[in-house]
């Protein structure tokens, strides 16, 4: 197959050229490539890389089962543009080791139909990369941390670490609980922004103990956070920051809203000058990953618990999204070419060890290809694949629409079809 006649973001500029498929990779990149089978004239549409969501939760269990399974969130994924994802596995039962997890993750990823791959949780050690808490159940305490640190520095492995004070939340949500201040507003309160920024600022110095560089900060999402971070960069500690596109675009004040519990998530969102530093962040390239943290609960889910913020299941759906808003920011030259491809497929590719077939438009790597056709459009529910049935985003603008979507070189998404293609191809992606 060949697509010709496209704007292809490749490194740092656009190219006018056409690219050849063959075989589910990426075989010839050129201008005026010769026509010998099928081809699509893409009539100067922009051509990106499918983009790479490093976390995610489906089929997840947090005492409520997640509205999305690998089916559903999958199909959001490509209709946002999103062809691979790594997925966070929920604790298993306590005792379990890691292969319990990832087998049953498996199987349940058996109906993905874009690319997948995991995280381990830390009970036991993924060989990879893994994710530690510092609360929720199974928290780690600063001992093991170092422990943990010391045994992925031999391994050469990737933490991901979700970084926020657990003794100070359990002391906010205790005082809450017999106040009985439970409306969404609380969530945030509760979940203050020096208890993301403390545990991100011991993270730092607990990996800088035995010289650990491979540490991931998950969903960060304050400047308080982020002056921490910054810190760090200017003492020339290594380590890797993502944040999460409703960190970018909604506010504490979607809590006063009235169905603002939809709004619930942790971090929970924050105020506008945290939203204003962490774009600056991005702008001076201290955040290397934007992703989601899709953790999908139906409006029904969310609503059975209204005014008891603590019972309500903590998460929002958004993988569809993130492209789709990213892309229009970059159509604004608020995110130039290379920042754009860092941030939603390259840098990700690169972490998680998938370099050698994801992340960029490059001659032998899988054929991942997202269209974009400039339009103006209103991102509303309607649009949205998730079995959440709702879109914290209601009403964003956005200056371009997917046309069309290929995995590995096979086109999986258009809202020409008739109906999407459910082929169920979705891979496993190992990583190295």
């Amino acid at each position: 197959m060949l697509l010709k006649n496209g704007k292809v973001l490749i490194k740092d500029k656009i190219e006018q050229v056409d690219i050849k498929i063959e075989k589910e990779k990426i075989i010839e990149i050129g201008e005026n490539l010769k026509e010998d089978g099928s081809f699509i004239d893409l009539k100067g549409a922009y051509v990106v890389p499918g983009g790479i969501d490093v976390h995610t939760h489906f089929n997840i269990d947090v005492g409520v089962i997640s509205a999305d399974d690998f089916q559903s969130g999958s199909m959001a994924a490509l209709a946002g543009g999103t062809t691979t994802i790594i997925d966070h596995p929920g604790f298993g039962p306590k005792g379990c080791n890691l292969e319990y997890m990832i087998d049953k993750y498996l199987d349940y990823a058996k109906n993905s139909l874009c690319d997948f791959s995991f995280h381990g949780v830390f009970q036991e050690v993924d060989k990879n990369s893994f994710k530690i808490y510092l609360t929720y159940a199974f928290k780690q305490e600063d001992e093991d941390i170092i422990k943990v640190f010391q045994y992925a520095k031999n391994l050469d492995m990737v933490v991901a670490v979700h970084a926020e004070n657990d003794s100070i939340i359990s002391f906010f949500k205790k005082k809450y609980m017999e106040e009985r201040k439970g409306k969404a507003i609380y969530h945030a309160y509760s979940r203050p922004s020096y208890s993301e920024a403390e545990a991100v600022s011991r993270l730092i110095r607990l990996a800088e103990t035995v010289e650990f560089e491979k540490l991931y900060f998950v969903h960060i999402s304050s400047k308080e956070s982020l002056d921490e971070i910054i810190q760090a960069k200017l003492r020339g500690r290594k380590f890797w920051v993502e944040t999460c596109t409703q960190y970018l675009y909604l506010n504490e004040l979607n809590y006063l809203e009235d169905d603002g519990e939809k709004y619930i998530l942790s971090p929970p969102l924050r105020k506008e000058e945290d939203i204003k530093a962490l774009w600056k962040g991005i702008d001076k390239n201290y955040i290397d990953i934007i992703a989601t943290d899709h953790c999908s609960f139906s409006l029904e889910q969310k609503r059975n618990v209204i005014n008891e913020f603590w019972k309500c299941p903590n998460g929002i759906p958004g993988v569809q999204e993130r492209v789709l808003l990213l892309f229009s920011e970059f159509l604004k030259g608020k995110l130039s070419v290379e920042k754009y491809l860092n941030l939603t497929s390259k840098k990700p590719a690169e972490i998680f060890g998938m370099s050698s077939r994801k992340g960029s438009i490059e001659i032998g790597k899988d054929a991942d290809l997202v269209i974009f056709k400039e339009k103006k459009l209103v991102l509303n529910s309607k649009m949205i694949f998730s079995k959440a049935n709702y879109s914290c985003f209601d009403g964003f603008k956005l200056l371009a629409d997917i046309d069309m979507v290929f995995l590995r070189g096979e086109l999986v998404y258009s809202p020409n079809l008739e109906e999407v293609k459910l082929n169920k191809i979705g891979k496993f992606i190992p990583r190295y």
